[in-house]
């Protein structure tokens, strides 16, 4: 009780703010944005066909609309007279109504029809609305289990009938003079565009037989030259009867025949000349080439010949010599084709191959015919195919495909060739060993191969390059660490010998009576003279360890802490967090120097009387530190001063293993030297002796 209540408040408010749409037509032309508003519409109209999906189409003295109802309703019947209230809806084609409000008024005959063209169907003038046309039927099929499709000729334009009857209570409708009323529709894109216009039918009592349909013996046979020709009877448009023998006949219902006619010349005697007929099967039967046969359709107008369209055989005879004979292929010249003179004739010709590719037509393949191509069809299944380049003799039927205009005459442009089966290619000549797909793939072997090559190339030169370099390094190394024993060699062999013997002499020496001065001075070399030797000792043997073998730095560390000449004085200590891991012979070598330079200048020029070494990793770093409570260094001295060398010394070393090294120092306050080498470099990084 609301909703009816409410519907009636919104359509007066759209009535007082827009005004109502009380006819059709107002309705049907509404533009798509306005029929978008809900525009509210009260009319009085006809029904004049109901949809069982729920669409009814109603019409008015102006014109018709449609009308949409939630839920959907049966108790509508063409002939009703309705009032309807609803709201604008713009629809797939032209605008409607979603219905608010029906009542049947009464009950009377349906709209009017108007005489309706083709056209008038084609342009949607007349759509959603009842229309009368007349025409020939042409086809009567099934359209599902309770619905029939009629196919009528309009003049030289065919459409769709739908009739909500089965086809079996249908009266005989083919070749048959019609009257028909029925509601003007089509199909519909998603642009609202007509596509394809039809017409539905309620039932067979709408389809009027004007004339009845001429039984197929009484229809008049037609030599198959003379159709659609100027001066044929009016009613060209009817069915016709003709007499062939098949050249082909395909799965599809495409029939080809032909037939031989005496046509009277200038001079001589009467001519046999042949004329041929493409003609399309309702129903495709099963005949064979050679066959005589009675065919009954409709003549119309292919691509460039005429043709026989909507047919239906009458009889057939079986092949006799003589029929197998007529039905032999003509062998025509490459230019002929495209005479004219062969649409829809068997013809054979030579050709050769230039491609094949598959589709779904079947095989197609593009035969080269002297100075032009053409595009042969066949169907499958095929067992084998003939290589490109082949010289064939290729037998199937022309087929004009489309065609130019010469002034008044109109020529093919091109053309194909139907074969029947593979019996219809024939090899002539195979095609010689360098063929062109042949020439190609070779051409593609052969670059491919070349391709390979050049990479090969280019690794080798890589791995060659990679070896000598390997190699070079090698001959360095092993040249370093010769060297390096022949200096240690000579150290040994000369000033290790030397020092050897003037300690001899300073032990002589303190054996005799000496002052006291003397005595200690005397001592005081012996001591310096024993740390000499332990220097060159250790200097000798660090040239002969390999580079490459792993050190013990902490241990190295401790040893220079016990040579030290403060050994014996707890001010010098080594403070180290294990664990440490195990570093390259020279990377330990470097990093000892260098504390050891560290340690002599506490010593020697900040008076140190407490220096302490510590050692530790942190964030993938070693640290070296080297801290003394001596009386500072002047940041100016660890560039190098004439005559001192150690902090530059010490730099150098640093750059050898890829460390940093870093002075602290403040006016009495001491000085600490912190060496930072990182553990993640690549070991050939820190491979420099």
């Amino acid at each position: 009780m609301h909703r009816p209540f409410l519907l009636f408040l919104l359509l007066l408010s759209h009535a007082a703010g827009q005004g109502v749409l009380t006819r059709a037509i107002d309705i049907r032309t509404l533009p798509y944005e306005r029929s978008l508003e809900k525009l509210p519409a009260d009319l009085e109209a006809t029904i004049g066909f109901v949809e069982s999906s729920g669409t009814v189409f109603v019409q008015d003295d102006s014109a018709g609309t449609h009308l949409h109802f939630k839920p959907t309703r049966s108790d509508l019947r063409a002939g009703d007279k309705v009032r309807i209230k609803g709201l604008s809806v713009p629809g797939l084609y032209l605008p409607g109504l979603d219905v608010t409000e029906l009542q049947i008024l009464g009950h009377g005959p349906p709209p009017a029809p108007v005489k309706a063209t083709y056209d008038d169907l084609a342009t949607g003038r007349f759509h959603y609305q009842r229309v009368t046309v007349e025409g020939l039927g042409r086809t009567l099929t099934p359209l599902d289990e309770n619905r029939s499709l009629l196919r009528l000729a309009l003049g030289s334009r065919v459409i769709e009938v739908r009739v909500d009857s089965p086809r079996e209570s249908a009266p005989s409708l083919v070749d048959a003079r019609l009257r028909i009323t029925a509601l003007a529709a089509g199909s519909i894109n998603d642009r609202r565009q007509l596509v394809l216009p039809y017409l539905r039918v309620t039932g067979w009592e709408d389809v009027i037989v004007i004339e009845a349909p001429r039984a197929l013996a009484s229809l008049p046979e037609m030599p198959l030259g003379n159709l659609l020709r100027f001066g044929a009877p009016d009613e060209a448009s009817q069915r016709v009867r003709v007499r062939g023998t098949i050249l082909a006949a395909f799965a599809d219902g495409r029939l080809f025949l032909r037939s031989y006619e005496q046509t009277a010349g200038s001079e001589g005697p009467p001519a046999r000349v042949a004329k041929t007929l493409g003609v399309r099967l309702i129903t495709p039967a099963l005949l064979s080439a050679g066959e005589t046969v009675e065919v009954a359709g409709f003549p119309t107008m292919d691509r460039f010949s005429a043709t026989l369209a909507d047919a239906e055989v009458i009889s057939s005879t079986a092949a006799t010599p003589d029929t197998l004979a007529d039905a032999m292929p003509q062998e025509v010249l490459p230019k002929r084709i495209f005479s004219g003179d062969h649409d829809c004739d068997l013809i054979s010709l030579r050709a050769s191959i230039a491609d094949t590719y598959r589709s779904s037509s079947g095989i197609e393949l593009r035969l080269r015919l002297d100075d032009f191509s053409i595009q042969a069809i066949l169907p499958l299944p095929v067992a084998t195919m003939p290589e490109i380049g082949s010289t064939v003799l290729v037998t199937g039927i022309c087929q004009v495909e489309s065609s130019t205009d010469k002034g008044f005459r109109s020529q093919p442009e091109r053309a194909t060739l139907l074969l029947r089966d593979a019996s219809d290619l024939r090899v002539l000549q195979a095609p010689g060993f360098w063929t062109a797909r042949r020439l190609a793939m070779a051409t593609a072997l052969l670059g491919a191969v070349i391709l390979l090559g050049l990479i090969w190339i280019t690794l080798l030169r890589r791995q060659v390059a990679k070896q000598s370099t390997a190699l070079r390094e090698r001959i360095a190394h092993e040249a370093a660490l010769e060297e390096r024993q022949r200096i240690a060699r000579e150290f040994h062999d000369t000033l290790e010998q030397e020092l050897a013997g003037l300690s001899l002499r300073l032990d002589a020496a303190t054996t005799r009576p000496l002052e006291d001065k003397a005595r200690s001075l005397l001592d005081a070399s012996r001591h310096l003279v024993s740390r000499i030797q332990s220097e060159a000792r250790n200097l000798v043997a660090d040239l002969r360890t390999n580079p490459d073998e792993s050190a013990d730095l902490s241990a190295a560390l401790r040893e220079l802490a016990a040579r030290s000449p403060v050994h014996d004085h707890p001010a010098l200590q080594v403070h180290v967090e294990e664990p440490i891991p195990p570093l390259p012979a020279h990377v330990v070598h470097h990093l000892r120097m260098m504390a050891q330079e560290a340690v002599t200048n506490a010593l020697k020029h900040a008076q140190a009387s407490e220096i302490t070494i510590g050692l530790r990793v942190e964030d993938a770093r070693l640290r070296l530190s080297i801290q003394d409570n001596g009386r500072g260094l002047n940041a100016a001295a660890t560039q190098g001063t004439p005559g001192h060398f150690g902090c530059m010394g010490m730099r150098e070393r640093c750059l050898r293993i890829h460390a940093e090294v870093a002075w602290q120092s403040q006016p009495g306050q001491g000085t600490t030297v912190t060496v930072t080498l990182p553990l993640n470099l690549k070991p050939e990084l820190r491979v420099h002796g």
